[in-house]
């Protein structure tokens, strides 16, 4: 691949705006703050993070304002940043690196990290928001807030405190009621997993809304003493979809990770005999639903695509890749040596689950599913065995629909191939899910687009009737980086805006309107 490894460098600040040259013309509608989160620091003085996930959270924002756009990024200022820029190496426990002391501690307090291992705040996976503020997320169970105006870090909110869990899903999701939901797990009496609800605040402040956050419902673990790794989760109407994949962790491998030096990676087995069991959960109760869904066949995955209802069945989308590779395929060692594997790549996939009416009866040796759709779900002894439909080719992840569809039924959903080597390689992509059509946007090997953002169009009738945004890096010397704007109907290039600062390969991101 084409200087793969350039992808995965380290990152500066910028905190200075920096005007983009813009060619084309971006809509005089399209005003707000293309925001974008990830890893962004990796070298630490002669110290090198492990893992792609390890990197020190960089946050950098596209200002666009009357056909003009500027460019700012600043490093999260978490306390695992700042503790390890002094001491030039981590000491927080991050995904593929290990901790090592800190020497601004005694030895008490050495001594009760190694018992008591603290979790990293380095909140570089995911960006959302919730009332008046924006947060940052990691995977553990810390939130930090960030001002979007200046790009600094604020003040820290640790979920254990607030609703009792460990760790927590980056992904948080409002609904059309204007509820929060997110997720956690809770280790101290045998792991379980926990759905959170927030309710909006009267005051329209998110601290005071995250102060009245409680606990939905509460899925023990299919293991006594493990618990399953887990991204994000789906959400429609009325059922929030909890995917218990078989990439498990073990809890007494985590707790004791930090005193026999070992990183998240090592607490975590692939064990694919064991399936993908399915749990859905009425929003409006917390009610579990009584009914045993697993997969046919196992499958990893990070991301939703969306989720909704139609005729008492369930349709949950989701980006599913044969195993977890994805994840070993991101060390650094790797990705700098221009390594990625074409093995398991990820791709759109539909599952269906039939709904349980009063009786609850479903009849064997027959497909449930009714919906036009591939997609199978079959009785066997108590458990319903879901088949899924295959949406599209293969290679690519970040789905994202847009907002106006999100937990109801939809015909589009948009995704990058980011540095999958198959036959997406460098793409954005638009699946049709009722065509299996997939139309592209690709100008360069050398040029890698990230998650995109739909935006719609003021007064849009149909659901693509819309922007796409995404940043793009070039990864030859001398070339800029750059934000494109795509007509989201054909994927035609509207403008763009290049800059002559690095623009990093992040994760997750949001549109702010300025409105």
């Amino acid at each position: 691949m084409a200087k793969l490894g350039e992808l995965f460098r380290s990152t500066e600040e910028q905190v200075t705006p920096v005007e983009a040259v813009v060619t084309g013309q971006i809509p005089e509608w399209l005003k707000g703050c293309f925001l974008r989160l990830g890893p962004g620091k990796f070298d630490i003085g002669d110290f090198v993070m492990n893992h792609w996930f390890d990197g020190y959270a960089v946050l950098y924002k596209f200002d666009i304002q009357k056909g003009k756009v500027t460019f700012t990024k600043r490093f999260l200022q978490s306390d695992a940043y700042k503790k390890a820029v002094a001491v030039g190496r981590p000491v927080f426990t991050e995904f593929g690196t290990k901790s090592y002391p800190d020497p601004c501690k005694n030895i008490f307090s050495r001594m009760m990290s190694s018992l008591v291992p603290e979790l990293t705040d380095n909140g570089a996976i995911n960006v959302f928001t919730m009332e008046d503020a924006v947060y940052v997320a990691s995977e553990t169970n810390f939130l930090r807030r960030v001002d979007v105006e200046s790009l600094a870090t604020m003040e820290k909110v640790d979920m254990t405190k607030l609703v009792g869990v460990n760790l927590a899903s980056s992904h948080t999701y409002q609904d059309s009621r204007g509820l929060y939901y997110s997720m956690g797990t809770s280790l101290l009496s045998g792991p379980k997993y926990h759905i959170i609800r927030t309710a909006a605040a009267p005051s329209g402040k998110a601290q005071d809304a995250l102060s009245k956050a409680a606990i939905l419902t509460t899925i023990p673990s299919s293991w006594t003493t493990n618990m399953c790794y887990y991204h994000s989760f789906g959400m429609s109407e009325n059922y929030i979809v909890f995917i218990e994949q078989p990439l498990i962790i073990s809890s007494m491998k985590l707790v004791t990770s930090q005193v026999k030096g070992k990183c998240l990676r090592d607490c975590m087995t692939w064990n694919p005999q064991e399936l993908n069991k399915f749990y859905v959960i009425e929003k409006s109760t917390g009610k579990i639903l009584p009914v045993k869904y697993k997969s046919k066949n196992a499958f990893f995955l990070f991301h939703h695509i969306n989720t909704y209802e139609e005729n008492d069945q369930l349709v949950v989308d989701v980006v599913a890749f044969d195993s977890p590779d994805i994840i070993d395929k991101l060390f650094l060692k790797k990705v700098r040596n221009n390594e990625m594997d074409p093995k398991d790549p990820g791709c759109g996939n539909r599952f269906v689950l039939p709904l349980p009416k009063d009786k609850m009866e479903f009849p064997s040796g027959t497909n449930l599913v009714t919906l036009k759709t591939k997609a199978k779900a079959e009785r066997v002894g108590d458990v319903i065995e879901l088949t899924p439909q295959i949406l599209s080719d293969p290679g690519y992840d970040l789905p994202v629909v847009s907002n106006n569809v999100f937990g109801k039924k939809y015909r589009y959903y948009y995704c990058s191939g980011m540095y999958d080597p198959g036959p997406f390689s460098n793409s954005l992509i638009k699946v049709d899910v009722e065509t299996g059509d997939a139309k592209t946007w690709k100008e360069s090997e050398y040029m890698y687009p990230g998650e995109v953002q739909f935006v719609p169009c003021p007064g849009s009738s149909s659901e693509d009737d819309g922007i796409l945004l995404a940043a793009v890096t070039d990864v030859r010397k001398g070339e800029p980086d750059f934000l494109l704007v795509l007509d989201a109907k054909n994927l035609t290039e509207v403008a763009r805006a290049e800059v002559t600062v690095h623009i990093p390969n992040v994760i997750h991101g949001l549109f702010l309107p300025s409105s």
